[in-house]
């Protein structure tokens, strides 16, 4: 081969790749990092924009697999919300028991993310450990 040919540096195309790679590497690690808390709000940020969709074009009813999101997603925060929002699908009380549901996620995901201070070891004991030397002797 020529020398031309087996140069080190790597092409367009291979930087482009390499660089694509990389992104989709630390992508990755941020969405492992994500809490529970944060992507419950998350969904329930994607229901009222749907719930606020059907208010928009005027429907009296939220659609069935809308409801049956809202429901279960309500459910998971609290049971008596969810009792409490009933056979009622009329978007304007889904959207009060999403908002209501929310504040109870945003609560919890605050209260997460709230860092709480790490144990303190003490490094030094009040009286010396005691060391056995008979062990010690017999390796």
């Amino acid at each position: 081969m020529k020398a031309a040919a087996q140069s080190e540096t790597p092409g367009p195309l291979q930087r482009t790749c390499l660089e694509i790679a990389a992104l989709e590497r630390a992508a990755a690690f941020r969405r492992s990092r994500v809490s529970r808390a944060r992507l419950r709000v998350r969904e329930t940020d994607g229901l009222l924009d749907l719930v606020e969709e059907c208010r928009l074009r005027g429907w009296d009813l939220v659609p069935s697999q809308l409801w049956s999101a809202v429901v279960h997603s309500v459910g998971a925060v609290d049971r008596a919300a969810r009792d409490e929002l009933g056979i009622n699908r009329d978007p304007d009380r889904v959207g009060d028991a999403l908002f209501a549901a929310q504040e109870t996620l945003l609560w919890n995901a605050r209260e997460s993310e709230r860092r709480a201070l790490a144990p303190i070891i003490p490094l030094f004991a009040d009286k010396p450990a005691q060391v056995d030397t008979g062990d010690i002797a017999a390796l």
